[in-house]
């Protein structure tokens, strides 16, 4: 519950767009471009970009007439499920400001940032980067605050702002009663009395209001100045990442895709900063038109973090592999992270991140060739040098116990000696093992020196048959 409160402030955010950003904003502007309500006999149109309002199409405005004056207008029909994903696509980047976020309406976010100037700065400072980081996203939104939610939402509408009760009573009461978002009947009825200001309502006692207009009139007033408290329900990110996008128009051009996925990384890039999660895996799913048929990739990085640019570009290399059965409409996105995050550390004089160039190569190789193009070795626990390694993933760093010297190049097979042209240093070393798995072997391993200097490998074998044998070279 929130009412009047002096030590809060409340900023509301306003799409007027939101229907037109929802189903067109993820695919790059290519002209004239519309949406429509087809819920009736006749599609009409709800919103138009200023290339189709330039062109002469209007919001109300038949499709077919809208057509016949606008040849090269696209239109889509309007969706409710895309606005609400666009609309917590706001919330979720307000939500890095405060922890009380609101979905105020159907195209309006709310969010209290009294305590969030101590951090971000005074109120233009803030509603400043929000709004520049709606921009990035594609939202154009206008802005109010008010120290009361009710009044916050409306002034949104108006980009008006009011950091006190007190302005706030002069502002509301300069407003028309359609800020109030009343029906249609009531407005008429307010209109048809000269009523055309909320001050001149206000100056009406509120017993007479109730009896001339019902209770819907005194409780909106009630919530605008504050009079009343405002039932409150707060916004919060879900605790795992998954996105479904649905493209307006079906595509299998890489540049086009490259630019939807770009606006879903920004938004995941949020994601994980505001639930301070490290992305380990990222999960793609490209569904294609009419049932044609799906392709997926996924992209594992060496070292979890919220790296956007690297991730960008991982996914660029994917798309060029990429070979869809059909052009893609929609996309789904699933995140694998880990809430064990450490931003790396940089440089004390350079402020550069030296210890990230090895992770980034390592996403890039397994972007390029595949989750099973590059391995690395590690040890294994044999006694037997053949098999006291394994294949395993790049940058795995295990611990050995081993302290016992060891040739830096081993052979891919031992190789016969003689023992007269050797001359040993140190040893020996008693390997005897594998009588379990059918490959048993009894050896005595030393160091020896041969004619030109150069430090070998050697052993004598007693089981499974005799003889002296070169294994491998300390010095190369």
């Amino acid at each position: 519950m929130s009412g009047k409160n002096e030590q809060s402030l409340w900023l509301g955010l306003h799409c007027p767009a939101l229907p037109l950003t929802a189903v067109w904003g993820l695919l790059p502007e290519s002209g004239p471009v519309a949406v429509h309500d087809a819920s009736g006999r006749q599609a009409r149109i709800t919103q138009a970009s200023r290339q189709a309002i330039g062109l002469g199409v209007r919001p109300g405005q038949a499709l077919t007439d809208a057509l016949t004056l606008a040849p090269s207008l696209h239109s889509r029909p309007r969706s409710r499920p895309m606005e609400k994903r666009a609309l917590e696509t706001l919330a979720l980047l307000t939500y890095d400001y405060s922890h009380q976020v609101v979905l105020a309406d159907d195209c309006t976010v709310l969010v209290e940032i009294a305590g969030s100037r101590r951090l971000h700065g005074d109120t233009e400072a803030l509603t400043d980067r929000l709004s520049q980081d709606a921009r990035e996203q594609g939202f154009a939104v206008r802005t109010g605050s008010a120290p009361v939610p009710a009044a916050a939402r409306v002034l949104a509408r108006s980009g008006q702002h009011c950091p006190d009760i007190h302005s706030l009573e002069h502002t509301m009461k300069q407003l028309s009663p359609a800020a109030l978002d009343l029906p249609a009947g009531d407005l008429q009825a307010l209109n048809g009395c000269g009523l055309n200001t909320l001050g001149q309502l206000m100056q009406l006692p509120a017993a007479d209001r109730m009896r001339r207009f019902g209770p819907r009139l005194n409780d909106r007033l009630a919530g605008v100045f504050g009079h009343r408290a405002t039932a409150l329900s707060t916004w919060q990110p879900s605790e795992r990442y998954h996105l479904e996008l649905d493209l307006p128009a079906a595509t299998a051009d890489t540049t086009a895709l490259l630019f939807v996925f770009r606006r879903a990384v920004g938004h995941l890039g949020r994601w994980l900063q505001v639930r301070d999660q490290a992305l380990v895996e990222l999960h793609a799913l490209l569904e294609c038109e009419e049932d044609k048929g799906s392709a997926r990739f996924d992209i594992g990085l060496a070292r979890p973090g919220q790296a956007h640019d690297r991730l960008l570009e991982l996914i660029g290399l994917k798309l060029d592999a990429l070979e869809l059965p059909a052009p893609a409409d929609r996309i789904e996105l699933t995140a694998t992270t880990t809430s064990a995050h450490r931003p790396p550390q940089t440089d004390l004089f350079s402020g550069h991140n030296r210890a990230d160039a090895w992770p980034a190569l390592l996403d890039r190789l397994h972007a390029r060739l595949g989750t099973d193009g590059i391995a690395g070795l590690v040890p294994a626990a044999d006694h037997r040098p053949e098999r006291s390694w394994a294949w395993s993933s790049p940058g795995t760093s295990p611990t050995t116990t081993e302290s016992r010297p060891r040739p830096l190049w081993l052979l891919p097979e031992p190789r016969p000696c003689r023992r007269e042209s050797l001359q040993l240093e140190q040893g020996p070393e008693r390997i005897e093992s594998g009588w379990w798995d059918g490959q048993e072997c009894r050896r005595d391993y030393w160091i020896a020196r041969d004619r030109h200097g150069r430090r070998l490998w050697v052993f004598h074998e007693h089981h499974p048959k005799c003889g002296w044998f070169l294994h491998g070279m300390i010095d190369i």
